[in-house]
């Protein structure tokens, strides 16, 4: 009997000094998420995407609004290296009208959007959040 006890004792002591372990490293543990570290604004589903665009954009990919008919001279440049044969795997920018735009361009992710002027406005957004680089 007492060999039983002096074995739960034991296991007691271990688990205990497992969780205290634990609890050490975890305090010391100073990260943290820095939401405001993410480029754009938050996406609020307005302007609206299409199912399919929103589909691309869960996938990781960019979608790149544009106002007029034509989007604006220089935006295809935010496509390079991403055109839509990258879409499948998350890794494009994809172009579409919409007349509704308050600004010539606005570029969406799957929770942020930033509406711009000119494309190289874009630029940062676009590589941010296709995960080419750091803000």
């Amino acid at each position: 009997m007492k060999r039983a006890g002096g074995a739960v004792v034991a296991l007691l002591l271990a688990v205990v000094a497992v969780g205290a372990v634990i609890l050490f490293f975890q305090s010391r543990d100073d990260s943290t998420l820095d939401q405001r570290a993410a480029v754009g604004d938050p996406y609020r589903g307005e302007p609206v995407l299409s199912p399919a665009l929103e589909d691309a954009v869960d996938a990781g990919n960019v979608v790149l609004l544009h106002r007029e008919p034509r989007p604006p001279r220089g935006t295809r440049s935010l496509q390079e290296g991403a055109g839509p044969e990258l879409a499948s795997d998350g890794l494009a920018v994809l172009l579409e009208r919409e007349p509704t735009l308050d600004t010539p361009l606005a570029a969406v992710s799957s929770d942020r959007i930033q509406p711009a002027d000119r494309p190289e406005d874009l630029r940062e957004f676009v590589d941010f959040h296709l995960g080419r680089a750091a803000p």
